[in-house]
């Protein structure tokens, strides 16, 4: 999933689109909602949830969920990354 495609230039600068089945698994590995995520990366659930449906986000959003995932299991940036 670390296809280079899912970073591009959009008209905020760099934006990210995020796996939305990468994120799904992540947080179920944690036992977390989707809401307890966004929670713990300190955006709006309606901004990950966006993000879920494939919408790009800034690269900041994305290092936040990121973030937020790193710890145990750990789950590395690139594995959220959509391959497309």
């Amino acid at each position: 999933m670390s296809n280079p495609a899912a970073v591009r230039s959009g008209r905020a600068g760099l934006v990210v689109v995020l796996s939305a089945y990468a994120v799904r698994v992540a947080c179920a590995e944690r036992g977390w909602s989707l809401s307890e995520l966004a929670r713990r990366a300190g955006i709006s659930r309606p901004t990950l949830a966006a993000a879920l449906r494939g919408q790009p986000v800034r690269a900041r959003t994305a290092w936040k969920v990121a973030h937020a995932l790193e710890q145990k299991p750990a789950t590395q940036l690139s594995q959220l990354l959509a391959g497309r």
